[in-house]
């Protein structure tokens, strides 16, 4: 089992265990076949790692934000939604500010990404960047897919999340997932928002 795979489960785990509601949203995961037809629709590749999380799980349905208060979106939004950003006026600011050209949309709150930058060929890992709701900047947030899971399998093992009263996830620490954030991904920004983490 890869170390992606790895800290996928145990952080599907501890939903089990803490918040049901939370982890029985989640859709059962795709064949290799079914997301390689899927992406081949897009005008760039992206990473095996994209391949394997939804090999894992194709999304979760019921609104839980558990990736950094994230949903995972299935892989048909995630394709929607890339497509949506990549045609937007946001993509020549990016290529201004030296950014990827392409993003592939993996995780969602309301309008703010976190993504996957597109490449002219497929490669094992690529860069985790947050994707600002408002005017579509980017922050380099994780090294890649892995090690972003790492740091969040460990902010649930260690109380980081908590779960509240209608059984949502939310986190509790938000100093201490900066903390665990920066450890697992050294090179990623300070600091993803104004309040530290």
């Amino acid at each position: 089992m890869s170390a992606l795979t790895d800290a996928l489960n145990r952080i599907i785990e501890w939903l089990q265990q803490n918040s049901p509601t939370c982890a029985s949203g989640f859709l059962p995961g795709l064949s290799s076949r079914e997301i390689e037809e899927k992406l081949s629709e897009l005008p760039f590749c992206v990473s095996r790692e994209v391949y394997e999380l939804y090999q894992w799980r194709n999304g979760i349905n019921n609104g839980c934000g558990v990736f950094v208060y994230h949903c995972l979106l299935n892989l048909e939004t995630a394709l929607r939604d890339s497509q949506g950003i990549n045609d937007s006026f946001w993509l020549e600011a990016r290529e201004e500010d030296g950014n990827p050209k392409y993003l592939f949309l993996i995780f969602d709150f309301d309008g703010e990404y976190f993504a996957v930058p597109g490449s002219d060929s497929l490669n094992d890992t690529a860069p985790i960047f947050h994707v600002d709701g408002d005017d579509g900047s980017l922050s380099f947030a994780f090294t890649n897919l892995t090690h972003m899971m790492l740091a969040i399998a460990e902010c649930y093992e260690t109380g980081v999340y908590s779960v509240t009263s209608d059984g949502n996830v939310e986190v509790t620490d938000e100093a201490k997932f900066g903390e665990i954030r920066r450890k697992h991904n050294p090179g990623s920004v300070e600091q993803l928002y104004a309040n530290g983490w």
